[in-house]
């Protein structure tokens, strides 16, 4: 048996993460703060009643240990993980004008939280297994007013190819997914807000429109697959053009 880990499976990226790895035949854990969010998509979907789901916040360090120490003691191993868990930004803004306190959020849970979900995830890994860390365009370039967290996925970055490096000797490959503006859960809440901003966003795309969601996960699945057993420490940026133009 193959076994997958997604975190923040219940919604966006990591949600057709789970879905894809279920239809590949693994035996899937995802993971998220909200369990009734992820009742919701069991109704819509099925196939995934076999996930098992930990309710779980990776920004608390006790819940992030227990869900790995529940991981090993269940299965004994892991196969294949996606790092994904990322929370709305809470730190918009000028870096001048943020709260300090916000800061040290974004920070702390799409790095760090990213980097010990990493270290527990290899503790659980053999020779042929596969991580993809969901990093950004915003990590291979300026973000003004989401400063924080560009440097966070800049970070990530970092953190993919040295890990990567690291290794490679125990037949462990690392790599990265870099999606530039996707059609996700968090852009349909904004349209509330903004209702021509789907339009308004897509003209800056040079391919003019946002990414759909399976686009992000072929790129994940590829790098998880073993089409992929020379690709080590790659970014694979999937942005319809957004980080050239």
């Amino acid at each position: 048996m193959k076994v997958a880990l997604v975190t923040g499976g219940s919604k966006g990226i990591g949600l057709y993460s789970v879905l894809r790895l279920v239809k590949q035949g693994y035996k899937v854990i995802t993971c998220s703060r909200s369990k009734n969010i992820w009742l919701e998509v069991v109704q819509k979907y099925p196939e995934l009643k076999s996930v098992d789901y930990q309710s779980v916040d990776i920004a608390d360090e006790q819940q992030l240990d227990r869900l790995f120490a529940y991981v090993e003691a269940q299965y004994g191993k892991l196969d294949v993980a996606v790092n994904n868990a990322s929370p709305a930004l809470s730190s918009r803004g000028y870096l001048s004008q943020v709260d300090v306190a916000l800061l040290k959020e974004t920070l702390h849970v799409d790095f760090l939280c990213q980097a010990l979900c990493l270290r527990s995830e290899l503790k659980l890994m053999e020779a042929g297994a596969a991580i993809v860390n969901v990093s950004s365009v915003n990590g291979l370039r300026p973000t003004p007013n989401a400063a924080m967290y560009s440097a966070a996925k800049h970070a990530l970055e970092g953190l993919t190819r040295s890990v990567a490096l690291e290794s490679i000797k125990s037949g462990v490959r690392i790599n990265a997914v870099a999606p530039g503006v996707t059609w996700t859960p968090r852009w349909e809440e904004r349209q509330l807000e903004n209702s021509n901003i789907r339009a308004d966003v897509a003209d800056v795309v040079p391919i003019n429109r946002f990414g759909e969601i399976d686009e992000i996960v072929n790129a994940i699945e590829f790098l998880l697959s073993d089409k992929a057993s020379y690709i080590v420490g790659h970014t694979l940026v999937v942005d319809g053009g957004l980080s050239l133009a």
